[in-house]
């Protein structure tokens, strides 16, 4: 009998993300699978749930709302900012830039939304913010980690041998 996924198991999965359009949003075909180490905050904590208990080999289609997912899109996340806090960056419309704040403590992933002559909109919620998630999704393998990736909490590998 093959292992379960269950915490700490290493596990790799083929999938489709398409959005509840059905347009596509991600895919792993024609990619190596996705590796993960089970419950450690790699993937949406609702998928793990659908994938705990599950074997390699199993399929299954798994819709995650946005209160599940990445939550919905916050108005205050959307910003206007002086152009010149982007120098040396050549900025279009959908650009993701690593912002910091003035102490470099803290970086955030913000999406160009609009660049105008002296300011540009910044948007800082996830770009799958309000979006139905629709996976397919094919596990491919499931296996103890190695000590190696237990010791850092993350797997590294889809064939530790």
């Amino acid at each position: 009998m093959s292992l379960p996924i269950d915490d700490n198991v290493v596990v790799s999965m083929s999938y489709r993300l398409e959005n509840g359009n059905g347009e596509l949003l991600d895919s792993s075909q024609g990619q190596l699978p996705l590796v993960y180490m089970h419950n450690t905050n790699a993937i949406l904590s609702s998928l793990e749930r659908e994938l705990t208990g599950k074997s390699k080999g199993e399929t299954m289609d798994v819709v995650i709302y946005p209160e599940d997912g990445y939550g919905y899109a916050k108005e205050e996340l959307i910003q206007e900012v002086p152009r010149s806090h982007f120098a040396g960056i050549d900025l279009s419309e959908g650009l993701r830039v690593k912002a910091s704040n003035k102490q470099n403590e803290e970086t955030e992933m913000l999406t160009i939304v609009e660049v105008k002559d002296d300011t540009v909109v910044v948007d800082a919620n996830h770009p799958l913010a309000g979006q139905i998630l629709h996976f397919k999704i094919v596990i491919v393998d499931v296996r103890e980690p190695t000590s190696a990736e237990l010791e850092q909490g993350f797997a590294t590998s889809t064939n530790p041998k």
